[in-house]
């Protein structure tokens, strides 16, 4: 006998079964005391093998009618996963016609919310997410892909690339845009309350960033923005549209948000795997969870510090050496401003954008020095500045719209805070590298661990110490025998949460 959840419920499409794109927007929701709703796993995609999009189409069908809203991802709605967008053949026909699903599930009581994302052209050989002739062809495909957007018309095919890739490659990337822009059909006939459209892995000459910018300009003929956020980042996407169901749920005003550095220029940089400036990521993240730009910082609700790039490389594929003094004082300099609007009673979230791919400990360092880290309405600082922007707004909309509410949960507040700080900080600045050496690991490709390997002991262990020294979160810890490796590669690390004293878990993992 099936119980129903009192709570109530969102019912989610996630972009794959990864826990960034599952128990991450549950978490967001839990804030403010709202269930989310998955398929059952075996819809789901499992690594490079797809979902079942009909059987989870008719998930979606029979579970909306129990929930308030909706968020969808139409890779998976259309294909059954992200990787199986890139990787399955089907045509614009068969996967538009999986999309009239969501023209029978709209209606004014039940708001329909969906991601749709712009193929990438990873600089990288390693086709495991990608189609098979990405090893040997991906790196230069990736600088074909720079060339057709610098000298549109003019860029000659190259020879190193074989005809029949080129031809593939440019097939799929025009099914993936018309996909795209049937998406902003289904706004335009509001189908969709809103709709984001993201891009991973891109550049600042990149065919993602040109058809990103053909797509802004559709949304801006429509007169669409509002409803239609268009900007780097991926995996965040479900988080942040479930933070703008909670804002529309609630029925609150918009919450504000100003963006800050402590660099003159800082948010003038463009980030690595980005294609505009992190202010502009930061809009259209603030665009997607329901939030709007504050006129005056003394008029914001939610300040986001931005720590912004630095150049001194990546945590997952080129670990950053030592770092010289400057580098500290900003991450100082950061902290006590943080610390200075949390004692003025402001509502602060920490985007850690300093390094791709993990959270720079200079940075928590000195939020732990200031005593700040349990104070923060949001933090993040993982793989790509979008993500890491779009996942610190989810939290800190969620925590102010449930608190307006009356329904703010201070432990699923904290158990976040601290689950991504022992993912972005211990896991990915300390661990990764170290278990990646170990294993004899080649840090430019995803490799291949197998559940249970003997590694895997001594990585919880070191992710417990971690834990100790954050002396903040009373009675969290690290549940015993909960880590695991999502899609069996040491890339991303996943866990439970326990209150300690009660044994009550406060973070679920698939």
């Amino acid at each position: 006998m099936t119980v129903e959840n009192p709570r109530p419920t969102i019912t989610l499409v996630p972009l794959d079964e990864r826990p960034a794109c599952t128990t991450l927007p549950a978490a967001i929701a839990r804030i403010a005391g709202v269930h989310v709703e998955l398929p059952p796993a075996p819809l789901l995609p499992a690594g490079r093998a797809p979902g079942a999009p009909g059987a989870i189409s008719r998930w979606l069908s029979d579970r909306a009618r129990s929930s308030f809203a909706s968020v969808v991802a139409l890779e998976t709605l259309g294909y059954g996963g992200l990787i199986a967008s890139r990787t399955q053949d089907a045509t614009v026909a068969e996967i538009t016609a999986r999309f009239d699903t969501l023209r029978h599930l709209a209606r004014p009581d039940h708001p329909v919310h969906a991601v749709t994302l712009v193929t990438r052209t990873p600089d990288s050989a390693d086709a495991g997410e990608e189609p098979p002739y990405w090893d040997p062809h991906g790196p230069a495909l990736h600088r074909w892909s720079a060339e057709l957007h610098r000298h549109t018309g003019t860029a000659q095919p190259p020879a190193d690339i074989p005809g029949d890739v080129r031809r593939d490659f440019l097939m799929r990337r025009l099914r993936n845009h018309t996909l795209n822009l049937a998406a902003l059909e289904l706004v335009a006939d509001h189908t969709l309350t809103s709709l984001v459209i993201g891009a991973d892995d891109t550049a600042p000459f990149a065919l993602a960033t040109a058809e990103l910018g053909w797509l802004g300009n559709w949304t801006d003929w429509m007169d669409a923005r509002g409803h239609v956020a268009v900007r780097p980042g991926a995996d965040e996407a479900c988080s942040t549209l479930v933070a703008r169901v909670l804002v529309d749920h609630f029925a609150r005003p918009r919450p504000t948000v100003v963006v800050e550095a402590v660099e003159a220029d800082g948010l003038r940089k463009i980030a690595p795997y980005e294609n505009v400036t992190v202010a502009e990521t930061a809009r259209g993240q603030i665009d997607a969870c329901g939030a709007q730009p504050a006129r005056t910082a003394q008029q914001a609700d939610i300040h986001l510090l931005v720590h912004t790039p630095d150049g001194a490389g990546d945590w997952a594929t080129s670990p950053p050496a030592r770092r010289d003094p400057a580098a500290s004082a900003r991450a100082d300099k950061l902290a006590l401003r943080a610390a200075e609007l949390l004692d003025a009673g402001h509502h602060v979230a920490i985007a850690d954008c300093a390094q791709p791919n993990g959270a720079d400990p200079l940075l928590i360092a000195s939020l732990i020095r200031h005593q700040v880290l349990e104070r923060l309405a949001g933090y993040a600082g993982w793989n790509t500045a979008g993500n890491t922007l779009g996942t610190t707004l989810a939290q800190a909309v969620a925590v102010l719209t449930a608190q307006q509410a009356g329904t703010f949960d201070q432990v699923a507040h904290h158990s976040l805070l601290l689950h991504r700080l022992l993912e972005d900080w211990a896991y990915m600045t300390r661990i990764r590298s170290e278990l990646r050496a170990r294993l004899g690991s080649d840090p430019t490709r995803h490799d291949h661990v197998e559940d249970g390997h003997p590694l895997l002991a001594p990585v919880e262990a070191e992710l417990r110490h971690c834990r100790e020294q954050l002396p903040a979160f009373s009675g969290l810890g690290l549940a015993p025998g909960s880590l695991r490796l999502p899609w069996q590669r040491t890339f991303e690390v996943d866990f439970r949460l326990t209150d300690r004293p009660s044994a009550h878990h406060v973070e679920e993992s698939r």
